[in-house]
């Protein structure tokens, strides 16, 4: 594959980077991110090991001095990755030792993995909705991950992640509760990519409580009874990194549009 077309990486300060698997998910979301990437990037490699152009990526994380590595996907869940221990400790021994690990992950094999889960500094977890009928229509399968067991037994810091859509957007109020309820102390509630409406002509009503605390790139931030809320556009943030395909291309962008 010539890569020469995209974007590759440049002399700059990063945030985070991405360490990006691909393949079969146990998912299907209609709104998955992974169709707006270049398919020729969606490379099966849940059972490479190790990832294709990992020495190089771990040398750019040392020379830009980036402290946090995050375990995601394009079109799959990182825990679907046969060696993702294995990895995980690798990257503890090779990287710098205040280095964070970040697992981003639609939570339908946390309770399965929790020793693996619990050995992340930190979570990220897309779940959006209680409701197993909206969680069916919003994720294309059925069977909702157990949040409230997850939440009993994970021993590191759970963000929960929520997409917001026609589905689920009439409930929004009832999902915070019920995140609130059962130990969540951060949710973001994310837009599509690519939705322009504002969060008022999306969502009919935010609990009353919501309090406002500020901005997190651009981004603002509600207190909710304790619970910390952001209410986060793609489009409009700010962040940098740096993202490793599974095909082993290095980039800044993590949208590599597909080819004209």
């Amino acid at each position: 594959m010539d890569c020469s077309r995209y974007n590759s990486v440049r002399m700059n300060h990063f945030d985070f980077a991405n360490l990006l698997f691909s393949g079969p998910c146990n998912a299907c979301c209609p709104t998955c991110i992974g169709k707006q990437i270049d398919p020729r990037l969606n490379t099966n490699n849940l059972d490479e090991y190790p990832p294709r152009n990992l020495e190089r990526f771990k040398q750019m994380m040392e020379k830009y001095a980036i402290r946090q590595l995050v375990f995601t996907g394009t079109n799959t869940d990182p825990q679907l990755y046969r060696d993702e221990e294995r990895l995980l400790d690798d990257l503890r021994q090779r990287l710098p030792p205040e280095t964070r690990y970040s697992l981003h992950t639609n939570g339908r094999l946390a309770v399965q993995k929790m020793a693996i889960f619990n050995q992340y500094d930190q979570v990220t977890l897309s779940f959006p909705s209680f409701n197993p009928d909206t969680y069916r229509r919003m994720m294309g399968v059925p069977g909702l991950p157990d949040l409230p067991v997850i939440m009993s037994k994970s021993r590191v810091p759970v963000k929960v992640s929520c997409l917001v859509s026609v589905a689920n957007a009439p409930a929004i109020d009832d999902f915070l509760l019920h995140c609130q309820e059962i130990g969540v102390r951060r949710v973001v509630l994310r837009k599509l990519y690519g939705e322009r409406r504002t969060w008022e002509n999306m969502v009919n009503r935010f609990p009353l409580e919501f309090r406002y605390t500020g901005l997190y790139r651009k981004n603002p931030v509600y207190d909710y009874q304790g619970m910390e809320v952001t209410l986060w556009d793609f489009d409009r943030t700010d962040s940098t990194s740096i993202n490793l395909f599974s095909t082993g291309l290095i980039s800044t962008s993590y949208l590599l549009a597909r080819p004209a």
